[in-house]
């Protein structure tokens, strides 16, 4: 073996372990940001209807659309006609719960979905719907026997959509947590 050849094998090993070392940054960074968004950004939980699933990505998972209640800006009349339109809303926290408040039409919204009635309330249903991932040896946590309704503890950062943390029922007025693990 010639001197050449113990370079260029050397290099080679350089630049993999190199490669190595970016990727393992790049994960370990983003992995550092939900855990940072997750410490500092408001939580809230929010009910749930479970969607078809139709992402192009392997794996076991439950897509949910979040339905929040609308804290509408218009008098009640108006408020009539809001129902099967999308809006642009903002979310808040109050009270360990997740709310919309109607922003004006001049104005961007932080996040917009469509105007539903539900039990004689406005809700949202929030676009994008959310993704939550389980493991293979769960059983569907969607499907509620008892027709009771599925929540979901979200993180909102700072910027981007909600995050789901976990997914719980509701029990006299307290969520809660279901054990998936």
């Amino acid at each position: 073996m010639t001197i050449t050849e113990l370079m260029n094998g050397f290099v080679r090993r350089r630049s993999g372990l190199l490669l190595a070392g970016v990727q393992a940054a790049l994960m370990l960074s983003t992995a550092l940001l939900f855990w940072f968004d997750r410490q500092t950004s408001p939580r809230a939980w929010v009910p749930t209807a479970p969607v078809d699933p139709n992402l192009p990505i392997r794996g076991r998972y439950i897509t949910l659309m979040m339905v929040v209640p609308l804290i509408s800006t218009k008098s009640e009349t108006e408020t009539s006609d809001l129902v099967g339109t999308w809006q642009s809303v903002q979310l808040h926290v109050d009270a360990d719960r997740l709310l919309a408040v109607q922003k004006s039409p001049s104005g961007a919204g932080d996040f917009g979905g469509t105007i539903r009635l539900s039990q004689g309330s406005l809700v949202v249903h929030l676009d994008p719907e959310l993704a939550f991932f389980i493991p293979p040896d769960v059983k569907d946590p969607s499907i509620r026997p008892d027709g009771s309704t599925l929540w979901v503890e979200v993180t909102l950062p700072g910027s981007g959509a909600p995050r789901p943390i976990q997914l719980g029922v509701d029990n006299d007025g307290q969520i809660e947590p279901l054990a998936l693990r």
